[in-house]
């Protein structure tokens, strides 16, 4: 039976107090807010829930933050914000495990230069090519228009030198204006189907939902109900699947990253068949489809 589709989360906001937002393709594409989103959210904020923003954005939550203002959403409208971008920085900056403490020499980046806020404060030297680097850090193509085909011959010479990567956004695209723009996670699933070593940081993955709970925790002064926590995203393969990885419910939107797939009409909804056959597909299975983020 396929979950029900909504036009927005008024039907089931009241069940919730902790909401776990995805950002691009859910609030906004990178350069406008969705219609409907700030309002949903302002309805949030005055019923006293408790908003988390989780992006796989490649950049510190700072820049993330400035980009939310930008398009009108201010923090008062949300509790808390967390970014891979910043997982990453924190990991390289303090690390907590085995994996990122033997990381040494200087760092291949793939991506934009204006991804690298990400190393700002680390004593790592930056390199655009694989040769002597130590290690490989990967944020995306440095076009919007690349793919990963153009990085395969660095791709390959990477993997005959063993570098590990660190994945900085787990999304194969993610949508920007009216286009899908390939992200590190297409780059990381290469590598790591060619036997590379990839740490991959964000969502669907474990750790950044405990940090996110534990700080969530921390401000609030208590324990949190897990059960009364909703995570709402256009990604089946990361909030769908991160929702399912935490035990905590989930709301897929339509319009983002699966809106080619879903053959979307003009009013925005889905062809029946494409969305059965895209959640039968899915490994994890959203309590609720909405056509978009609104309330």
């Amino acid at each position: 039976m396929n979950p029900p589709f909504l036009k927005g989360i008024r039907s089931f906001a009241g069940q919730y107090d902790i909401f776990v937002i995805d950002l691009w393709g859910t609030l906004h594409d990178g350069v406008t807010a969705y219609p409907g989103a700030i309002d949903a959210l302002e309805h949030l904020a005055a019923a006293g829930k408790q908003v988390v923003l989780l992006s796989n954005v490649p950049r510190r939550a700072a820049l993330a933050e400035k980009i939310l203002e930008s398009v009108g959403i201010g923090p008062r409208l949300y509790k808390l914000l967390m970014t891979s971008g910043q997982a990453v920085h924190d990991a390289l900056r303090a690390p907590k495990d085995e994996w990122h403490r033997r990381l040494n020499g200087p760092c291949w980046h793939i991506g934009s230069v204006r991804d690298r806020s990400i190393f700002e404060g680390l004593d790592i030297e930056v390199q655009t090519t694989p040769e002597n680097a130590g290690f490989c850090l990967v944020t995306g193509p440095k076009l919007d228009q690349e793919t990963v085909e153009d990085y395969q011959e660095d791709l390959q010479k990477a993997l005959k030198l063993g570098l590990p990567m660190i994945c900085a956004n787990p999304d194969i695209v993610v949508p920007s204006g009216d286009a899908l723009v390939v992200c590190a996670g297409a780059f990381a699933s290469y590598y790591a189907e060619n036997g590379g070593d990839v740490f991959w940081h964000g969502k669907p993955f474990i750790p950044i939902y405990r940090e996110m709970f534990d700080r969530l925790a921390e401000m609030t002064g208590g324990p949190l109900d897990m059960s009364r926590a909703i995570a709402i995203g256009d990604g089946l393969p990361t909030d769908i699947a991160g929702a399912a990885n935490m035990g905590i419910a989930s709301a897929v939107l339509v319009g983002g990253v699966h809106r080619r797939e879903l053959k979307l009409n003009w009013r925005g909804h889905p062809k029946k068949k494409a969305l059965a056959a895209l959640i039968e597909a899915a490994q994890a299975k959203p309590d609720y489809v909405l056509r978009r983020f609104a309330w």
